[in-house]
């Protein structure tokens, strides 16, 4: 995992929560975007948290947006002091698979974070749900419910996790060895409708709400 914060106390502070809820996780530390960035060339990581609040040129969202850009098969956590729901769908739309605000109550928050994270859900708190007023007890459910209830399974449900990724579309086509209008005009006007929205940003806070596990594809075509 790596952990991007630039303030010494509170990067000690969040990394020793995150070690109570995972162990036997690996942590490597960054302290700025460029030093981020570095670590992203060595190494290979399954998660980022990322400190929303850079005191440098960039935020964690230049990361995440930097991330996917250069297509990193990392999954990022914000970590911030804002609880702005505007926020957190720019940080959704570049594709950040939790959102963690400092006032959140941390009694087990990393571990329940992490636990959905890592089976494919999207942690956000109830602000980004549509829940009206910030409430940091209420994040996200702790049944997590699976998509074959809702008739989601092989190339839709595919797709439906690199929409989850924050992928443009060209990326998702290629990942998954189909024309770009396909995944455009088919795929994704598809799950709008199952979930009953109209947006990606929608498609993921729905995702999130209803506490759905998408599993990663298995890997059926050969990408650089």
């Amino acid at each position: 995992m790596l952990l991007l914060e630039d303030e010494g106390i509170q990067r000690a502070g969040t990394k020793a929560l995150i070690q109570m809820a995972a162990p036997k996780a690996q942590i490597y530390e960054a302290n700025s975007y460029r030093e981020a960035m570095k670590r992203f060339s060595e190494f290979s990581f399954d998660i980022a948290f990322l400190d929303y609040n850079l005191r440098d040129e960039h935020s964690g969202l230049d990361v995440l947006r930097e991330m996917r850009r250069l297509e990193l098969d990392t999954r990022a956590i914000i970590l911030s002091s804002y609880r702005e729901r505007e926020l957190i769908i720019a940080c959704i739309d570049a594709g950040a698979s939790g959102y963690i605000t400092k006032e959140m109550d941390a009694a087990g928050l990393f571990e329940r974070a992490l636990d959905v994270v890592f089976q494919g859900g999207i942690f956000l708190p109830a602000t980004a749900l549509g829940r009206g007023a910030f409430s940091p007890s209420v994040t996200v459910p702790q049944t997590k419910k699976s998509t074959e209830s809702l008739g989601l399974h092989g190339r839709k449900l595919e797709a439906l996790y690199y929409l989850c990724q924050g992928l443009p579309n060209k990326i998702i086509a290629r990942k998954m060895g189909v024309a770009e209008d396909t995944v455009r005009k088919d795929y994704n006007p598809a799950l709008f409708r199952i979930f009953g929205v109209a947006r990606r940003t929608e498609l993921i806070i729905e995702v999130s709400r209803r506490n759905l596990i998408i599993p990663k594809p298995v890997s059926r075509h050969n990408e650089e």
